[in-house]
Parts: structure tokens; C-alpha cells; sequence
């Protein structure tokens, strides 16, 4: 678990991040009706994120290398908006291993619980991969990302 460092965003991530994304094409045909992003909307996204009151961090391996990233705003309830692995690195456990390791930070902030919203409509979904962390689907709701609309599940976790 120690060889996953999560770490703040410095502008040479910036093409890293914007690989990750672009790896992650189901991800992005359903969450925003797109195949890719540019490198614009990465710096975008991070700015906007921070304006809203949002940690965008990301996720290395033990050689320093960007496996991942995630978007989460702590206090009481933890809402997650994004937890991505490069999809050539998924299937090997690390999501749960990096999941984990956000878990213990945000109990470390006095958190008691997390949110997450799941798009569910699509073969590619996660909503299994957070049911396994221990989230209960609550409420189906509606994501709007990039002015795209998608159908989503509000997933909670006590911690």
C-alpha cells in the first residue's frame, strides 16, 4: 500500500493526466459523450476543481510515475468526483489498493463518511468495483459533465 504516494498536481503532470483520461475512452463516451480531452480542459478542470474547494491529486507508483488521478472534497461526508487509474495499469488491484490509502487520509480529516456518484449506464461501469470498497447504492440522480447528462448512482460509505 506505502508504494502509492498521492501527491499535488505540478504543471509537468499536465500531459500525464491528459493521457490518463484519453486511456480511460469508455470513461469519457460516457461521462461526457467524448473519446478525448485536451490538454485545455485538464488545466481547466484542475482550476475548476480548486475554485470549488476540491483536492486534484495525483496518484504514483514507486518510481514516481503517475498511475492515476483523483478529485475529492473533505469534511464531514467526503464527496469523491473522481478516482481514474491509467487503463493500462486497471485490472491489477490498484484501484482498491489507492482507494484505500484515500480512505485512511480522509478518516485522518476527521471524515465520517463518502460520497461517490457512479455512472451506471454503460458495460464499463464501477458501480461493482465500489460496492467490493464497501459503498451502498443510495439514490439514482442525474450528472451533468461538460453539459453532458448522464443517469448515476449516489453511493455512500461510512467510515
Amino acid at each position: 500500500m506505502s508504494n502509492y504516494k498521492i501527491d499535488t498536481i505540478t504543471e509537468i503532470d499536465i500531459d500525464k493526466i491528459l493521457n490518463i483520461y484519453n486511456s480511460n475512452t469508455h470513461f469519457l463516451e460516457n461521462h461526457m459523450g467524448i473519446t478525448e480531452v485536451s490538454r485545455e480542459f485538464i488545466t481547466n478542470e484542475i482550476k475548476e476543481m480548486k475554485n470549488i474547494g476540491f483536492n486534484s491529486l495525483v496518484i504514483k507508483d514507486c518510481m514516481s510515475n503517475i498511475i492515476g488521478i483523483c478529485d475529492f472534497k473533505i469534511s464531514e461526508e467526503v464527496y469523491l468526483s473522481l478516482l481514474m487509474i491509467d487503463a493500462n495499469q486497471q485490472g491489477k488491484g490498484l484501484g482498491s489498493i489507492v482507494y484505500n490509502q484515500l480512505e485512511k487520509l480522509f478518516k485522518e480529516n476527521h471524515a465520517n463518511k463518502v460520497r461517490i456518484d457512479v455512472v451506471y449506464n454503460y458495460d464499463h461501469n464501477a458501480v461493482d468495483f465500489w460496492k467490493k470498497q464497501g459503498f451502498i447504492p443510495c439514490e439514482k440522480i442525474k450528472l451533468e459533465w461538460n453539459g453532458y447528462k448522464t443517469n448515476a448512482i449516489k453511493m455512500l460509505k461510512f467510515i
